[in-house]
């Protein structure tokens, strides 16, 4: 399509500044660029230019998110924008190379499948002619930019005549990331939307331009309040969940607002598979008061509810954590920052935020073709603080962005997975591939001598590498753990096991609970929160888990990291026992939203596991753990299994199922529609569509 197709698709009547310099520097047809420029001034359609111009030449486009909630929203937008082309999302399922994919013309995917793809040395990856890199300041975050670094990194260094768009709304050493990827930098600071920045204290806003308004009042309440009035909505960023949730609360009491068909949206709530979650029903009960918070305790879904009824007007205030800040495009008339600290677990204590955390928030105000300016202010609490947040926040760029490569597990990482997907890699091969880095341009080849022969000799003692004299190669098993998506330390720990499991496993003793604290503990399995829930039961169970691996061997050190493994064992546990949600947040304090992430990685894990117990020869264990692994999915007891396979039956309608006598796939083909749209949840739709699933699954299963 023309440009001016893509423009009126795209809902732009004219160009902004940030997709003319691109026509203006000749980068429409050829060329790369590094595009840094504020958020919501159109740095994406800037990307759908060269986009359409290298689908109309006939070239494959790749289009890489951080996210998955972002890269779900890119899907969407270019579905529509690009809909005379094969268009393609790919998020999930790390053991595949996705070879399907060759026949897309556009396909969306984050980082971290991007990387596993490549692991599994995906043919159609050659194919590519344009690779967008969405955040590519993310390329700084200690968990996921050593992914994004090494997948790009091997990118550039196998398809050197692809063409990379990168975009980042704060990018403070644009040369330096502009040399990593060999591209031309772009600095664009105009915004569709002014943003007036400054804080609150005392009853007196100072701007950064060093004027003041007076505003009664202290804290987050005056500031709503003032851009209520002139019919804004406004984003509160709290760094803890219980704050959002209280002060949603506190807010939605004080200002009983009335949006706009929050009845209905009440309903989705209600009807939704959390509905037993008290946080869900604290949820509903601001949300009719024109109020929601918003953070990872909440299940992905219903997050992205809450931000599409805030985009439609709905809904007039979000109380959020800073992840939304890093999520989907959310723009507000007014953000408010209740506090520049928040608690580091990395470091133990509380700490500043990061002044590129600031900007990332205060970015979000501002909502294009709605207001005239944007303002973000953050809230100071104490005389001495002002004179150091207006100069560290108010006054100063973000930080540079460095590589997080520094990090040597993440790097023992990516050095397995570059050397397992080559096959066999000369040394000078991989010290070429890394020189394609962001780690070598900011410490050159010094960095490297100091701690690439580290990690090398490390892998090949745990036995995932073999070295001769001229390079290295994978071992079966450490070939396979790349493939695996999964860190080297994890699959060390599960290796140390199996001789335990195996011993346990023919003694016929009960695992699940041993297991689940091994798949806890893993590098790779996120940390739950010790905030809430009973400690007492934590404690009790720590003492009566017969852990797989000797305590002084585990990757855990010391008692409150013991605990919080043992909380997400417990959570996970009760899951696949059928347990519902809300009675794991109730008695364990694991709300929904973390523990869909907890079962999410703890199924791929258990998947992972049984493959490295198959590889070891221990196939019965092997076929148990993939069992748990498949429980996991989808939250049953080993009897509801059969029912889950069938599409359009959950652990809820299988347990409902299971216990008015269908229990078995051929129970539900001997029965009628009649019979089954009787029962809770199933109407005759379902019943009919159940039936034919159920008859032609059994059919295959007898003739064969």
């Amino acid at each position: 399509m023309n440009l001016d197709v893509l423009l009126k698709r795209a809902g732009v009547n004219s160009l902004y500044p940030t997709q003319r310099v691109i026509i203006e520097q000749g980068l429409l047809e050829k060329g790369s660029f590094v595009l840094a420029a504020p958020t919501a001034s159109g740095k994406t359609l800037a990307a759908e230019m060269i986009m359409n111009e290298e689908l109309e030449n006939g070239g494959k486009v790749l289009y890489l998110a951080p996210l998955r909630s972002l890269a779900y929203e890119k899907y969407e937008e270019f579905s529509h924008i690009f809909d005379e082309w094969k268009v393609r999302i790919s998020i999930g399922d790390y053991d595949s190379s996705e070879e399907p994919l060759r026949e897309y013309d556009l396909v969306i995917m984050t980082y971290e499948k991007f990387d596993s793809v490549q692991r599994h040395r995906s043919s159609w990856l050659s194919e590519i002619s344009l690779l967008v890199l969405d955040e590519v300041h993310y390329v700084g975050d200690p968990h996921r930019g050593p992914t994004l670094e090494m997948a790009v990194s091997k990118f550039l260094y196998n398809n050197k005549y692809a063409r990379r768009v990168a975009l980042s709304a704060t990018i403070t050493n644009l040369d330096e990331i502009s040399k990593w990827l060999d591209a031309k930098p772009i600095r664009v600071d105009w915004r569709p939307v002014p943003l007036r920045a400054g804080m609150f204290f005392d009853g007196t806003l100072i701007y950064r331009d060093g004027t003041t308004e007076p505003l009664s009042g202290r804290g987050v309440l005056p500031l709503v309040e003032r851009s209520l009035r002139s019919g804004g909505q406004v984003i509160v960023f709290y760094n803890r969940r219980a704050d959002a949730v209280s002060w949603a609360e506190k807010l939605a009491k004080k200002l009983n607002l009335k949006g706009r068909e929050l009845e209905d949206l009440v309903d989705v709530l209600k009807l939704s598979a959390y509905s037993s979650s008290k946080l869900i029903d604290r949820l509903a009960s601001v949300i009719r008061r024109g109020v929601a918070f918003h953070h990872a305790g909440l299940p992905f879904e219903l997050r992205k509810v809450i931000e599409s009824s805030f985009k439609r007007g709905d809904l007039r205030i979000i109380t959020a954590t800073p992840t939304l800040a890093a999520g989907v495009n959310l723009p507000a008339r007014t953000v408010i920052i209740s506090s520049y600290m928040r608690y580091d677990r990395t470091v133990g204590r509380i700490v500043p935020i990061s002044v590129m955390e600031f900007w990332q928030m205060a970015g979000r105000a501002g909502r294009p073709r709605y207001d005239r300016y944007g303002e973000a202010f953050i809230i100071v609490n104490s005389e001495r603080d002002v004179n150091m947040v207006f100069k560290r926040y108010l006054s100063s760029e973000p930080e540079p962005i460095s590589s997080s490569l520094y990090d040597i597990s993440q790097l023992r990482n990516h050095v397995l997975a570059l050397i397992s997907s080559q096959g066999y890699m000369g040394k000078d091969d991989l010290y070429k591939i890394f020189q394609k880095t962001l780690l070598f341009v900011q410490g050159g080849r010094r960095i490297l001598e100091r701690s690439l022969p580290y990690v090398l000799s490390s892998l090949e003692e745990e036995g995932f590498l073999i070295e001769d004299r001229a390079g290295y190669r994978a071992t079966s098993i450490g070939k396979r753990v790349s493939e695996l998506y999964v860190d080297p330390s994890s699959a060390y720990i599960m290796i140390q096991s199996v001789d335990e499991l195996e011993r346990r496993f023919n003694r016929s003793e009960a695992l699940d609970l041993p297991v689940l604290q091994l798949i806890a503990m893993l590098p790779d399995m996120p940390r739950v929160s010790m905030l809430r829930g009973r400690r007492s039961i934590l404690e009790e169970a720590a003492e009566e888990i017969e852990m797989l691996i000797p305590l002084e061997e585990a990757p855990i050190s010391s008692l409150p990291e013991l605990l919080q493994v043992t909380k997400a064992a417990l959570s996970l546990n009760m899951w696949i026992s059928g347990v519902s949600e809300g009675e794991i947040e109730e008695k364990l304090g694991v709300e929904p939203g973390d523990l869909r992430g907890l079962s999410e990685t703890a199924t791929w894990l258990c998947y992972a596991y049984s493959e490295i117990v198959r590889l070891l020869g221990k196939h019965k264990i092997s076929d148990w753990l993939r069992k748990i692994s498949m429980r996991m999915r989808y939250g049953v007891p080993e009897e509801l299994l059969p029912l889950v396979s069938l599409k359009g039956i959950g652990r809820i309608r299988a347990k409902i199922l299971y216990d008015r006598g269908y229990r078995t796939v051929k129970d539900i083909a001997l029965s009628t529609s009649e019979d089954l749209e009787k029962l809770p949840g199933i109407g005759k739709k379902l019943s009919k569509e159940l039936i034919d699933q159920a008859r032609s699954v059994y059919h295959a299963s007898t003739s064969n």
